[in-house]
């Protein structure tokens, strides 16, 4: 199977190549809970790439419906992930070590949706 590499220069001056590698659920041990894992294959400025897993959690989704009297469908779940991997670009630099680091939880997945006026 063929990936799609797709490019963003971040804000810290990086650019990063990525493509999405697939979702898995999970059950995370840090004490963030049930939720899946959105994997990211990520390459910084041409050096060797790594995995990245944005962490949507079940709790974020319960609080989306609880407030928005809706779920939120595939491609909206999709874009809340990407979303927080582009914040992550942007603001974190040495992002090889935040591999299970990058959350969509209660705290902000009102924020990171915001710009897609769902």
């Amino acid at each position: 199977m063929s990936r799609r590499y797709k490019f963003y220069a971040a804000q810290t001056g990086t650019a990063y190549q990525y493509f999405f590698a697939g979702i898995r659920r999970v059950k995370r041990p840090e004490g963030q809970g049930v939720g899946s894992d959105y994997i990211f294959v990520v390459t910084p400025d041409q050096k060797p790439p790594f995995i990245l897993r944005v962490f949507i959690s079940e709790s974020a989704l319960s609080s989306w419906r609880q407030t928005e009297g809706r779920d939120l469908d595939s491609n909206e779940l999709y874009a809340a992930a990407k979303m927080r991997l582009f914040l992550a670009f942007d603001e974190i630099d040495g992002l090889r070590d935040e591999a299970l680091n990058l959350l969509v939880d209660d705290s902000n997945i009102k924020e990171l949706l915001a710009p897609l006026d769902l």
